[in-house]
C-alpha cells in the first residue's frame, strides 16, 4: 500500500532489541555511512550521516537473528514462531527481495553467511515438545536472485526430462528456495550460535551452553557431517568449565575457539597423531583454556585476521592467530557488549594508511558496538592509538531509549514526551530530533508504573510501585512535591483541565485524590482522601468535562462498575467522596478502558449531557450517560488483535474531525472514525508490537501515535485519516442497506432477516386485514426484541434496555425525538451491534456453576436441583414460577421442572440434557447452542 494511503505509517522508531546478539550490521561501504539493527519485529537502517530511519517491515514475531551480504547490498533477517519468516531485503530500495515462509517449523534461532558470500547457513528454534533442531545451508544467490534460481530449475527439469514444459510451470523437484542440505541433530544441548570457517565455507562451528558441534558439507550431499568432541573439567586442573557462550574458527589456523560465562576461551585444534580409535585426525579436541575477561564474555567474532571479544564489562578487545591481544577499548562505557559490526571499507581506504607497513600496527574497519543497555555506539579504530580515555569513548549514534518503558505521556502542547521505565528511569525526549532533553533516576525499589501530563504541561506526575506520587516540574523533572498516601503500587493516574487535581488508582481497587491548596502564604499538593469505590481492578481514571464545563472525575472497574466522585464535596477533612455509581448489568463483558466521548454537534438532547466510551473483553464499545445513568449505544469494535485495552480521544488536523486511538493488550493498535457506528470500513489496526503493547498517546498536534511495547522498542507513527475518511465515505455512498448487508456477510441470514421484516410489517396491520397491504418499509420499536430472537440473538431484559436506549440515541443522531419505528437498514445495524461476537460455550456454563456453587474446587462442579431453581426464580433476571416452567418443557419436554433435572445437576448435565450443546466426549469447549 502507498504511504499516502496508510492510516498509520511509521517515521520513527526510538530503542533497539538490546537482548539479541549480533543484532547490528554495518552497512557502511565508503561511500555511504549506515548501520542496520534490530527493533523488535522490525529493522531500522539507519544513516548515520542524514539522520534518516528506513524500516523493513514484514515481520509479526521479533526477529532473532540479522546478516548482511558481502558487499553489504542485501540484509538477510529471521524470526521464530508460528508465521516465521527469513528475508532478503534490498538495503537501496528497503524492499524485500526474497521472502521465504517457514524456513523451519519453529522459524530460525542463529544464521550466518559464509565469507565468500555464497552460502547461507541456519539453526532452527528447538521444537517446543522435544527441542528437536535442524541445520540447513541455502544458496544465497538463489536467495539473492529468486526469478532466477526458479528459471534454472524450470531448465534443468527440461534438460533432465527431456520434454518440452511451460515457461510459468513450476519445477516439480525442490524448490531452489529451499535449503540444499538439512540435517537433524541431537537431541540435547539447544543450539544458538552457528558461524563458518573463514578458512572453508564448507566447515560450521556450533555451540550450546555444554556441547560444540562441528560441522561440514561437500558439493552434492544432501545431510551434514558432523561431531561433537567430549569435554573433561578435569583436564583443564579445574573444577568446571562454564557455559559456553559463542564459537568461532581462528582465522588462518586449524583451531577454533569458545568462549565461556567465566571469562574463558577453550580452544580446539586438530588431534593429528594423537587420535584415539574410532576418530579421525582431523577431528578437533580441547587443548586449552585460557582466561581473556575477567568477566563473561558476550560476544565472539573475527574480523580479518584477529579474534575479537566483546565482554560483560563493556570492553571490545582484538587478538591476534596466537592469541596475543593486540589492541583494547575499555573505555566505551556503554554497556555489557551485544555486538560488534564492522564496516566494509579495507584497511588501505582507511585514514593514515600511509602507516600500514608499520611493524605490528593495529589496523581494522571502523566498527559500531551494540550494548544490552540499548546503546549503540560507533568507534574509529585509529582511536585505540589516543592517550586521552575520552577519545576513546566512541560517539553515540542514537540515545538509547530504557530498556523497560511501562508508561508514556506526550506533551500537551510541544513537540515532546516522557517514558516511565519499571526500573525506575525517566527521560523526556524531543520527537522531532530524535534525542533526550533531560532525563532522571529514581531508587530502582520503586518501581515505575505510571506518568501523566497536566494540561499545560507544567507538572507530571508519576506514581510508582511503593504507592509513591512524585509531582515534577514538566521541564527539569525536579520534585514539586512528593506524597505517599497507600502502601500498595498506584497503577493509574489522572491531572484535572484546571491542573488542581491529581486523581490515582491502586492495587487494593481504591482510588486517591490530590489538591493543590493553599498552604502558609503559599500552594502544595495536599491528599484528599481515597475510596474503595469498586471490587476489582480499576481500568481507568478520567477526568472531563460536561458540556458546561464542569470538571468531572470518573472511574470504572473489572467488577463492571462506573463510579463518579464528587469534587466539589471532597476535602481534607472529608475525604474522598463518590458521587454515584452504576453496575453493568450480567452477562456483559468486562470493562477495559473508559475515555469521555468527542464532542457530538448539539441537537437538542445532546445540549447539555456528558457521554463517556466504554469498552470491554467482548469486542463492544459503550457509549454511557452518567446523568441518567444508563447505556445509550451499544457498538461493535475492532475485532482482529483482542479487545480494546486503551481508548485516546483526538482531532485530526487534516479534516478537524474527532478519531480514537485504541491499543489492545497485544499487538495491535489503530483508529476508529467518529462518530461510532459499528462499521469496520470506519476502523483500521495494524501490528505495531510482537508482543504487548504497554501503552500509547497521542501528540500535541495530533499527527502523530506513540506506541510502546514490552520488547523494549518506541514507535512513532504519522498520522493520516484521510484513507480512513475516504474508505468511510465510499462503504456509506452504497447506502446504508448494502453497507449493513456486506457488514453481515452471511447471505443466509439476511435473506431470513428480510423475510421476517417483511412479515412484521404484515402482522403490525393484521394478517386476516381484507385492506390494501401498505409496506412502509419500517416496522414499530416494540417488534425489534422478537426480530432479534428470530435472527438467533435472544437478549436480556437489560439487553432490550440497550436496544431501545440506542434507537433513542439514532433517534438523537437524526434531531429526531423520538423513533416509533425502524427501516431494515437500522434492524441490521442494531442486530450486528448488539449481537454477541462469540457464541455460549460449554467452557462458560462450566465457569458459571463453579462461581454459582462457590467451593473453589478445580474438580467438575455440581449443584443441587434446588438450588439451582432457586437462583433461577431469584437471582439476576428472575424468572417467574410459569415462565421457568414453560421454559424448561420446550427445552426438556417435562411435564415439571422438578422431572427435567436429576436431583444433583452437573455442568454437563446442564449444556447437554437441558440447553441441547452438542458434546464430543464431555469436551464441549468449543460447543455452541443448536
Amino acid at each position: 500500500m502507498a504511504e499516502d494511503q496508510q492510516a498509520l505509517s511509521l517515521s520513527w522508531v526510538f530503542g533497539a532489541s538490546a537482548s539479541i546478539k549480533h543484532s547490528v550490521v554495518n552497512l557502511s561501504d565508503g561511500y555511504t555511512d549506515k548501520i542496520c539493527y534490530l527493533a523488535a519485529n522490525t529493522a531500522v537502517i539507519y544513516d548515520k550521516r542524514l539522520r534518516r530511519q528506513v524500516f523493513l517491515q514484514g515481520h509479526t514475531s521479533p526477529i532473532t537473528c540479522i546478516s548482511t551480504t558481502d558487499d553489504r547490498s542485501h540484509v538477510i533477517t529471521a524470526d521464530q514462531g508460528p508465521e516465521s519468516l527469513l528475508v532478503v531485503w534490498n538495503v537501496r530500495t528497503g524492499l524485500p527481495t526474497c521472502t521465504v515462509q517457514r524456513p523451519h517449523r519453529h522459524g530460525v534461532y542463529c544464521m550466518d553467511v559464509s565469507l565468500d558470500g555464497l552460502w547461507l547457513a541456519t539453526f532452527s528454534a528447538p521444537d517446543p515438545e522435544t527441542n528437536e533442531q535442524e541445520v540447513s545451508l541455502w544458496s544465497l544467490s538463489a536467495l539473492l536472485d529468486p526469478a532466477a534460481a526458479l528459471q534454472q530449475a524450470r531448465l534443468q527439469q527440461q534438460q533432465q526430462g527431456g520434454t518440452e514444459t511451460g515457461g510459468e510451470r513450476a519445477p516439480s523437484g525442490p524448490s531452489p528456495l529451499r535449503p540444499i542440505v538439512t540435517t537433524v541433530m541431537p537431541v540435547g544441548d539447544i543450539q544458538f550460535s552457528l558461524r563458518f570457517s573463514p578458512n572453508n565455507p564448507q566447515e560450521l562451528i556450533s555451540n550450546g551452553k555444554k556441547r560444540v558441534y562441528f560441522w561440514s558439507w561437500t558439493p552434492g550431499a544432501t545431510r551434514f557431517q558432523y561431531y561433537s568432541p567430549p569435554l573433561r573439567s578435569r583436564d583443564f586442573k579445574q573444577k568446571k568449565v562454564a557455559d559456553f557462550v559463542s564459537s568461532v574458527f581462528v582465522p588462518g589456523t586449524t583451531q577454533a575457539l569458545t568462549a565461556t560465562e567465566d571469562g574463558d576461551l577453550l580452544v580446539w585444534d586438530e588431534q593429528g597423531i594423537t587420535a584415539q580409535v574410532g576418530t579421525s585426525a582431523t577431528d578437533r579436541r580441547a587443548i586449552k583454556l585460557m582466561r581473556i575477561h575477567s568477566s563473561p564474555i558476550t560476544l565472539l567474532s573475527t574480523v580479518g585476521d584477529f579474534i575479537v571479544s566483546g565482554g560483560e564489562d563493556g570492553y571490545v578487545r582484538f587478538f591476534d592467530p596466537l592469541l596475543r591481544i593486540v589492541a583494547w577499548f575499555e573505555d566505551l562505557a556503554a554497556g555489557p557488549v551485544t555486538a560488534v559490526a564492522f564496516s566494509a571499507v579495507l584497511p588501505d581506504r582507511i585514514a593514515h594508511a600511509d602507516a600500514a607497513d608499520t611493524l605490528n600496527r593495529f589496523m581494522v574497519p571502523d566498527f559500531v558496538v551494540a550494548t544490552r543497555h540499548s546503546k549503540i555506539v560507533s568507534v574509529q579504530s585509529a582511536t585505540f592509538e589516543e592517550y586521552d580515555a575520552d577519545r576513546r569513548r566512541g560517539a553515540s549514534v542514537l540515545d538509547s531509549l530504557l530498556a523497560d518503558v511501562v508508561d508514556i505521556a506526550a506533551h500537551p502542547t510541544r513537540a515532546e514526551f516522557s517514558v516511565l521505565g519499571r526500573g525506575g528511569g525517566l527521560q523526556r525526549w524531543d520527537s522531532i530530533a530524535h534525542c533526550i532533553v533531560t532525563s532522571r533516576t529514581f531508587a530502582a525499589k520503586q518501581e515505575g508504573r505510571c506518568l501523566c501530563y497536566s494540561r499545560d504541561g507544567t507538572l507530571l506526575a508519576v506514581g510508582f510501585g511503593t504507592g509513591h506520587l512524585h509531582v515534577l516540574d514538566g521541564d527539569t523533572l525536579t520534585d514539586a512535591h512528593v506524597l505517599r498516601n497507600t502502601a500498595t503500587g498506584l497503577t493509574r493516574l489522572a491531572v484535572s483541565s484546571t491542573g488542581q487535581h491529581i486523581a490515582a488508582a491502586d492495587e487494593n481497587h481504591q482510588a486517591l485524590l490530590y489538591a493543590y491548596l493553599p498552604y502558609k502564604h503559599t500552594m502544595r499538593w495536599e491528599f484528599l482522601g481515597r475510596c474503595r469505590s469498586h471490587h476489582g481492578r480499576i481500568a481507568s481514571v478520567v477526568f472531563g468535562e460536561s458540556p458546561s464545563g464542569q470538571t468531572r472525575l470518573l472511574t470504572v472497574g473489572a467488577d463492571s462498575r462506573v463510579v463518579e466522585y464528587d469534587l466539589a464535596g471532597s476535602s481534607v477533612a472529608t475525604g474522598l467522596r463518590p458521587l454515584s455509581y452504576y453496575d453493568f448489568p450480567p452477562g456483559g463483558g468486562v470493562p477495559t478502558s473508559l475515555t469521555f466521548a468527542p464532542p457530538l454537534q448539539y441537537f437538542r438532547a445532546f445540549a447539555a449531557e456528558t457521554h463517556l466510551l466504554v469498552s470491554d473483553d467482548s469486542y463492544k464499545i459503550r457509549v454511557f450517560n452518567p446523568d441518567r445513568p444508563a447505556v445509550e449505544a451499544t457498538f461493535l469494535g475492532p475485532t482482529f488483535g483482542g479487545p480494546i485495552a486503551q481508548l485516546v480521544m483526538f482531532k485530526s488536523p487534516a479534516s478537524d474531525s474527532a478519531f480514537l486511538a485504541y491499543r489492545t493488550a497485544e499487538r495491535v493498535v489503530g483508529l476508529i472514525a467518529w462518530p461510532l457506528d459499528g462499521d469496520p470500513a470506519r476502523t483500521m489496526g495494524l501490528i505495531a508490537h510482537p508482543g504487548e503493547v504497554r501503552a500509547i498517546t497521542i501528540s500535541y498536534d495530533g499527527r502523530k501515535l506513540l506506541t510502546v511495547g514490552a520488547d523494549g522498542t518506541l514507535a512513532s507513527w504519522d498520522i493520516n485519516t484521510t484513507p480512513l475518511e475516504r474508505f468511510a465515505a465510499s462503504a456509506a455512498s452504497a447506502g446504508d442497506e448494502a453497507r449493513w448487508s456486506e457488514v453481515l456477510a452471511d447471505p443466509e441470514l439476511l435473506r431470513e432477516m428480510r423475510d421476517y421484516f417483511v412479515y412484521a410489517q404484515i402482522k403490525t396491520q393484521g394478517e386476516e386485514s381484507l385492506e390494501p397491504r401498505a409496506v412502509p418499509g419500517t416496522v414499530p420499536v416494540e417488534i425489534v426484541p422478537d426480530l432479534m430472537r428470530a435472527a438467533g440473538f435472544y437478549p436480556s431484559e437489560a439487553d432490550i434496555d440497550h436496544l431501545l436506549n440506542h434507537i433513542q440515541y439514532m433517534a438523537h443522531g437524526r434531531d429526531m425525538d423520538s423513533m416509533p419505528a425502524v427501516s431494515f437498514a437500522d434492524l441490521l445495524c442494531l442486530y450486528v451491534n448488539h449481537r454477541p461476537l462469540f457464541n455460549v460455550t460449554h467452557a462458560d456454563i462450566v465457569q458459571a456453576f463453579r462461581e454459582l456453587e462457590g467451593s473453589g474446587s478445580s474438580g467438575k462442579p455440581k449443584l443441587t436441583r434446588e438450588h439451582l431453581l432457586t437462583l433461577l426464580r431469584t437471582a439476576g433476571e428472575q424468572m417467574g414460577t410459569d415462565e421457568l416452567a414453560a421454559a424448561l418443557a420446550a427445552l426438556t419436554g417435562a411435564p415439571t421442572p422438578e422431572k427435567a433435572m436429576p436431583s444433583a445437576v452437573t455442568a454437563v448435565q446442564f449444556s447437554s440434557d437441558v440447553l441441547g450443546f452438542d458434546l464430543q466426549e464431555d469436551d464441549a469447549a468449543g460447543a455452541t447452542v443448536q
